[in-house]
């Protein structure tokens, strides 16, 4: 038995089954009615609000059958949508199209069967409102057959009606992420026009939560709905509006013989300049505009992802909308796979470990100091620089878990270097976040003890954007670093906040000059100068003047006279691992 022939628009209307009916097993009290209202009314022990899906049919609502689905070739309603009008099978056993059906030669034993199309306003057979009986019947009369009509278009409303409910976000009235889902599959199954998805993230997710925890969320509320009528006023006549997420809309845009509408996505980021007045309040939005092409016949797994990505490109790249680029996918892809496996490495060991630059006193030779640095194998990437992976870390909070991992270990290896005889101190890099409380700080002063290392022998380095958010805590967790004896380094000075008079009431002892002004100064007049005046300044501070990036032994002497005290650099030593380090130290103390 092959079942029922396939629907010339089997298509679209597997699309509409997708969009417009419910998978779940949840009932609803509406379709329960019905089919007990038509089970009595035809005195029927049989009734279902069947839906006839790809490879089988699955009931809504169902009177007199325990089964919850059965394949489609077995399937009467199969045949009930290839009209729009009745079906009847008055005995199914006399009937060659069903004799042989396994629902008519085993349970329920399927005799009398009358379906009525669910059929959407496009005219798409979804599956029918049908009574059944285990008794040959006759046909049923024109009012019975009106009246199952009218039961089939009362089950139609309520599917409709169920979508509406499903697929509009309440705050806004728009369409919502899982309306769009649906239309963009229509879309892409559409070979008559090509279409465009935009995704519009009109404002910083961290910038709303901001405004809720200030302003509340009844504001951030009304604030969404002025962006969305902004939005709304933007776009084609007839366009529309879906809202995906707390701060993201989506459109979708027919493309032009030319490609994308480039105008309507520069006209969209020219609105959103000015600031937008919500309750007498101007709030300044910096919009993203993700744009991707859809392509016919062909739906991407991750199409929305592909979009929101494109947005958040556009944002953080300042252009206001980007088309979908694929390295730049791949490249967000790479970030969250480093993340994801950064947090693993934390806790599975082996991949991450510390090397140990030396920083040597111009004037002796003499190591003074080591700098812990931090390198990750991962499993299957391989080495990943920490210019690459320390700028995401510092965007969550793996950044508080690394920094605590390096402190740690950098305080045991140096208390076993102490143990050895060396007089070097071990410097520690610490991040903004590290200084915004006292976290850090006692974490830090705990280790110490358990290791029982002599915090003198300890320095923190930290670059001058730490400032920027909160220099007063700063400045306070600094303190306790120098209340216990550790030397406190500025790092990367010069290309930060550079603020004398903060430099001044900082508890810092030591200014380490960016290698960017050291590099050039063979050959740049300009940073000459500028590193000259540096140093003469950090000098009348009394503070400690170190050079990075030295890879001459020419801007090895230049610095040197100038005044800076300790050098650091590839000319000097490269980062090396810990076993390596006492016999450099060794050598390098003998050379001196």
């Amino acid at each position: 038995m092959a079942g029922a022939p396939t629907p010339i628009n089997e298509a679209q209307r597997q699309l509409q089954v997708t969009q417009l009916c419910r998978l779940d097993s949840t009932p609803d009290d509406v379709f329960e009615q019905i089919v007990a209202m038509t089970a009595e009314y035809f005195n029927a022990p049989i009734a279902l609000i069947s839906i006839v899906d790809e490879q089988r049919q699955w009931f809504s609502a169902r009177v007199g059958l325990t089964a919850q689905e059965t394949p489609r070739r077995d399937s009467f309603c199969a045949y009930a949508i290839l009209a729009n009008e009745p079906f009847q099978v008055l005995d199914a056993t006399q009937d060659p199209r069903f004799s042989d059906n396994p629902l008519v030669t085993g349970q329920p034993g399927i005799r009398f069967y009358a379906g009525v199309p669910l059929v959407t306003p496009e005219g798409l057979g979804l599956g029918s409102l049908c009574v059944i009986d285990t008794k040959p019947r006759g046909a049923l009369s024109s009012h019975e057959l009106s009246m199952l009509g009218h039961l089939a278009k009362l089950t139609m409303a309520r599917i409709l009606s169920l979508r509406r409910a499903n697929f509009i976000d309440q705050p806004t009235g728009l369409f919502n992420r899982a309306r769009l889902e649906g239309d963009v599959a229509q879309a892409t199954a559409d070979d008559e026009q090509r279409m465009v998805l935009v995704v519009a993230d009109v404002i910083a997710p961290t910038r709303l939560n901001d405004i809720v925890r200030v302003l509340g969320y009844e504001f951030s509320q009304a604030l969404m709905h002025s962006m969305k009528e902004r939005l709304q006023a933007q776009l084609p006549e007839g366009s529309c509006l879906y809202r995906i997420s707390p701060t993201r809309f989506a459109f979708l845009t027919a493309e032009g013989p030319d490609g994308a509408p480039t105008s309507l996505y520069d006209q969209i980021i020219a609105a959103f300049e000015p600031s937008i007045q919500c309750n007498g309040i101007p709030v300044k939005t910096r919009i993203g505009v993700g744009v991707l092409p859809l392509q016919t016949g062909v739906l991407e797994q991750d199409w929305l992802r592909l979009a929101i990505s494109s947005a958040d490109d556009a944002r953080e790249c300042g252009t206001g909308w980007s088309a979908y680029e694929p390295q730049l996918d791949a490249a967000q892809q790479r970030s969250f796979t480093l993340l994801s496996g950064l947090s693993q490495a934390l806790h599975a060991g082996g991949q991450l470990r510390l090397v140990y630059q030396p920083r040597i006193s111009l004037a002796s030779g003499c190591c003074t100091s080591v700098e812990a640095l931090l390198r990750w194998t991962h499993p299957t990437l391989g080495p990943v620089g920490p210019a690459e992976f320390i700028p995401l870390a510092e965007k969550t909070a793996l950044i508080r878990e690394l920094s605590f991992w390096v402190a740690e270990r950098a305080i045991e290896q140096s208390a076993a270097w102490q143990r050895h005889g060396a007089t070097f101190k071990v410097a520690i890099n610490v991040s903004a976040s590290d200084l915004d409380g006292p976290a850090f700080a006692d974490h830090v002063t705990a280790v110490l003890a358990r290791y029982q290392l002599d915090p003198r022998n300890l320095e923190v380095e930290f670059t001058e954007s730490a400032l920027m958010v909160n220099p007063e805590e700063v400045s306070r967790q600094l303190q306790r670093f120098r209340s216990l004896g550790m030397e406190v380094a500025i790092d990367d000075f010069g290309t930060g906040y550079s603020n004398w008079t903060y430099l001044r009431d900082l508890p810092a002892t030591t200014v380490k000059l960016d290698q960017s002004f050291i590099r050039n100064l063979s050959d740049d007049e300009k940073d000459r100068r500028l590193v000259r005046t540096i140093i003469d300044l950090a000098k009348r501070l009394e503070l400690r003047v170190v050079a990075e990036g030295i890879e001459t032994q020419a801007v090895c002497d230049l610095v040197a006279e100038w005044g800076c005290d300790d050098g650091q650099g590839y000319h000097i030593a490269r980062p090396m691992e810990a076993d390596a380090l006492l016999g450099w130290v060794g050598d390098n103390a003998q050379a001196s």
